[in-house]
């Protein structure tokens, strides 16, 4: 199917219905989607899939369960404009109806006025109902034309399955929301929300890493036997350089798939008291390489308080790690500096917790201003095409997040730049 805008004209409509009581209308699927063209997974369009996973972050969870469907549909419809899509979501606190909600082609129009009660789209000659799973029944509905079925209707009715499982994640999570906002009380824990999205997206994007990570480890092991072999033999200078700007561009990409599952599945570990500084320590042993082909300086500047948070120790040298190799990045021509400073802020009287403050300072070339609102954001990066995915500063915010502390960003263009991580201290004699 060709990618395409979504075409104008759609009914959005919501029509309230009882609970359905008849047989659901399902046709096999036999057609196979060519690959001579497209990559495919589990004959799913890889494109397809890549538009379902920003569809899925960009689900607006605190709007409650209309927002969220009317949010996958649209992304749905965008996706599979000849299509019928629609949604039967069950509302058990609202009498035992069901809001249903479509999106359909103009040219469908005339076509949807049936009799069968049971379906979503009565007047097209087939429909797939596809579970959202969850307890409440709700479902997901792709209606189509003959014609429209026979090439294309297995990928589609699998992308469906995929977009059912993320509705089954993040519904209760949309529910709860608006449940709070009725009763005017405190919202929606923000990084509940933040957790239940992610393990949707790493589920998704699950697959699509799995089905990437072979070929491009082979891709990479054969480009290196190819320059080793090419340079013993003394071949042209011109093929070598050819063969490592392949070996380079798949191995960014093999970085970027471990990134995306970072990203959306934080490693697991044990939480533990750790010294904030060993693992700061830690990190810059780790980043040697990276500081001196930069020819940055690197100064400690500790307090000499014992500084101890409960963490899991890897995630948080993962945090530093990744502050260390930006700023080596972005450090000038002629060698940086990089400052790293810790102490420890006194209890406050609001929540009477100290905190252990660290301060990751550079003299780089510095963010512009309005860059700074969105550096934390996924996928955004200021950087050549060939050093960044975008994900870097998003799993350092979300790992410091998980650990109840937070993190901030000053900076100046041509000045550098200071991130201040903020961590619950842990007391002499806590466990």
């Amino acid at each position: 199917m060709k990618k395409g805008a979504r075409q104008s004209g759609r009914d959005t409509g919501e029509v309230t219905i009882p609970p359905a009581s008849g047989a659901r209308l399902e046709r096999p699927v036999e057609a196979e989607v060519s690959t001579a063209r497209t990559r495919v997974i589990d004959d799913v369009p890889a494109v397809w899939l890549d538009h379902l996973l920003v569809a899925v972050l960009d689900l607006p969870v605190r709007s409650g369960e209309r927002a969220v469907v009317d949010s996958m549909l649209d992304s749905l419809a965008a996706v599979l404009p000849t299509y019928a899509i629609g949604a039967c979501i069950a509302r058990a606190a609202h009498g035992g109806g069901a809001m249903i909600l479509r999106r359909t082609p103009a040219p469908m129009h005339e076509r949807l006025v049936g009799t069968d009660p049971t379906r979503v789209f009565p007047g097209l000659e087939h429909e797939y109902v596809i579970p959202i799973p969850g307890p409440e029944g709700s479902t997901l509905h792709l209606g189509a034309r003959d014609a429209d079925l026979e090439p294309e209707g297995p990928p589609a009715a699998r992308l469906l399955e995929r977009a059912a499982m993320a509705l089954g994640r993040v519904l209760p999570a949309a529910r709860a929301a608006a449940s709070a906002r009725a009763r005017d009380s405190v919202p929606l824990d923000q990084r509940m929300v933040r957790a239940d999205k992610l393990a949707t997206f790493g589920q998704v994007a699950a697959g699509v890493v799995h089905e990437l990570n072979n070929p491009l480890t082979s891709i990479v092991a054969y480009a290196e036997y190819l320059i080793r072999k090419a340079d013993a033999g003394g071949r042209d200078a011109e093929d070598v350089e050819r063969l490592r700007r392949i070996g380079e561009a798949a191995n960014r990409m093999l970085r970027f798939t471990r990134e995306l599952v970072t990203y959306a599945r934080p490693s697991n570990g044990v939480a533990a008291p750790v010294p904030i500084v060993g693992i700061i320590d830690r990190a810059i042993a780790f980043c040697e390489h990276v500081l001196a082909g930069a020819g940055m300086r690197v100064e400690r500047d500790y307090t000499s308080d014992p500084l101890t948070v409960n963490a899991i120790s890897e995630q948080l040298v993962q945090v530093f790690v990744n502050l260390i190799t930006n700023a080596s990045q972005a450090a000038p021509s002629s060698g940086g500096r990089l400052v790293v400073r810790t102490y420890l802020r006194p209890a406050s009287r609001s929540t009477g917790a100290m905190t252990v403050v660290v301060e990751v300072e550079d003299n780089g070339s510095g963010i512009p201003d309005d860059h700074l609102p969105q550096i934390f954001a996924p996928f955004f990066t200021t950087k050549t095409e060939n050093n960044g995915t975008g994900l870097g500063l998003s799993i350092v915010k979300g790992i410091i997040e998980s650990h109840e502390g937070d993190i901030q960003v000053e900076s100046q263009l041509g000045r550098g730049t200071r991130f201040v991580i903020e961590l619950p201290a842990l007391r002499a004699g806590a466990s």
